[in-house]
């Protein structure tokens, strides 16, 4: 099976997503589960439930982080505190975790 299987049976399975959203979970599956193409279509269906938990819950970490981060920007430079390091600490940390998610999967525990 090729990618193209993959996300013409992501189609089937999952009919309420966009073609973009079939081509972002083919590649989150392939890169998650290297025989993704001996899974059946329940196995499938629970393999993108748990990757889209994890990109929702990385998505609301970063939602959150960003929203600090501006909370941080909006301080005068004088301001600074070690919560304000620590901040900025969790930020880059998320940002790596993201980055994980599509390039390392099978190593990532959010």
């Amino acid at each position: 099976m090729n990618a193209a299987a993959l996300v013409t049976r992501l189609s089937r399975i999952k009919p309420d997503y966009s073609p973009n959203d079939q081509l972002r979970m083919a590649l989150l599956v392939v890169l998650r589960n290297h025989d993704w193409h001996m899974l059946s279509d329940a196995a499938l269906m629970q393999v993108c439930s748990d990757i889209s938990l994890e990109l929702t819950a990385a998505t609301d970490q970063h939602a959150a982080i960003s929203v600090e981060l501006d909370s941080l920007a909006a301080n005068a430079p004088c301001q600074f505190s070690p919560e304000h390091l620590w901040s900025l600490v969790r930020a880059i940390k998320l940002q790596g975790r993201i980055l994980e998610f599509y390039l390392e999967p099978e190593q990532v525990s959010v």
